[in-house]
């Protein structure tokens, strides 16, 4: 009955030192503090969502501007 009773119970977080945290990440890490990185997007269009995180959200999200047609495409506009 223990072992059911301590299923339910909330586990705590996990803290992770930043000395054992990978190698390869601190490079990144280092560039998102100091604004030096940038992530190439694209903007396919808008669709309003019930949650605001998770994975499956944005899945359904994005097959859902598909499933409507409504994709934005991407256009430039040159200042003279």
């Amino acid at each position: 009955m223990n072992k059911l009773r301590q299923s339910f119970r909330r586990k705590k977080d996990v803290y992770v030192p930043e000395a054992s945290r990978p190698h390869q990440w601190q490079t990144d890490e280092e560039g998102v503090r100091t604004g030096k990185c940038s992530f190439p997007v694209k903007y396919l269009g808008h669709v309003e969502v019930d949650e605001s995180r998770g994975m499956h959200i944005c899945e359904d999200a994005v097959k859902r501007l598909k499933a409507t047609g409504t994709l934005i495409e991407p256009f430039l506009t040159y200042a003279v």
